[in-house]
């Protein structure tokens, strides 16, 4: 048994599917099939049930992919910690990052990390928080940025500035509605934008939950001229003037985002979310990795 045998079995037990875990492997599916067997042989057990329809983990499947999964993250720390040892510091540093974030909070501490360590290669991974949260406590990465709260018993929390929730509307959908002379954020009842089209984010995701609920407490049936997956996207609909929609403030104040934007805070709205660098426990922390915490945390 080796480790791309190992990496192989997991990776088809996450799709159970010959053809597209070999796509994701980048193999054929007869040699993930072959290579699949011959593990099989070699352990004495099946780990693949392939007599139903999707094909199914055994019971013995099931407890290999549990703890032959630790031993592919013992491998990986094993050689995370050795990059230490390397003259020059040619590591490598991967970081879990939500794609909105990654836009705004990133590219100056990717820039200060590579003047630091210029032989380091950086990857950021940028995904959904929920498939964040699973993979850093798998240890996939250095670190993730997640939004609280997540299972603390494994994983290390250090917190963020909290995220704040305002009302992005377009400069040319706004002329009805109060304005600062000054460029401060005024306060507006949400009852006073139910005349606007929106840009909303799909149903089920957090945000979208909010904007529900504060267009229920306004007693308004919101116009939805948009609906959208991704923070970014709505930013850039918005910018577009497709419709006002809901931002977080950190977000939208960072790199000149809100031009062509008024921004408002929402009275009777405490809606703040609190963003986390998370690490599983115990896992081997390289100098470049800390120093890029060191970076966010002084943000």
């Amino acid at each position: 048994m080796n480790s791309k045998q190992i990496q192989y079995a997991i990776a088809l037990s996450k799709t159970l599917n010959f053809s597209q875990a070999a796509d994701e492997l980048g193999i054929t599916q007869p040699s993930l099939s072959k290579q699949i067997i011959n593990l099989e042989n070699e352990l004495g057990v099946k780990l693949f049930d392939r007599n139903h329809s999707p094909m199914t983990l055994t019971p013995a499947g099931e407890y290999f992919v549990v703890h032959a999964g630790e031993i592919l993250y013992k491998e990986t720390e094993l050689l995370r910690s050795l990059e230490g040892f390397q003259s020059g510091e040619n590591g490598a540093l991967t970081i879990g990052v939500t794609p909105f974030r990654s836009l705004y909070l990133m590219p100056d501490i990717i820039k200060r990390v590579k003047e630091k360590f210029p032989g380091v290669k950086v990857t950021l991974c940028e995904e959904s928080s929920a498939h964040l949260r699973k993979e850093v406590c798998e240890g996939k990465y250095d670190f993730a940025i997640v939004n609280l709260p997540v299972d603390d018993s494994v994983l290390e929390v250090t917190k963020l500035q909290p995220d704040t929730l305002v009302l992005a509307v377009p400069d040319s959908l706004a002329q009805s509605l109060p304005h600062s002379d000054d460029g401060s954020l005024l306060s507006i009842d949400f009852n006073r934008v139910k005349h606007l089209p929106f840009v909303v984010l799909s149903p089920a995701q957090e945000m979208r939950e909010l904007f529900d609920k504060l267009c229920a407490s306004a007693d308004f049936v919101p116009d939805i001229a948009c609906e959208v997956i991704g923070i970014t996207t709505a930013w850039a609909m918005a910018q577009a003037e497709i419709g006002a929609t809901l931002l977080p403030y950190q977000f939208i104040k960072n790199r000149h985002f809100h031009k062509n934007l008024t921004l408002y805070k929402i009275k009777s709205s405490l809606y703040s979310r609190q963003p986390a660098i998370v690490c599983r426990r115990g896992q081997y922390m390289s100098d470049y990795a800390k120093y890029a915490i060191s970076l966010l945390t002084q943000e």
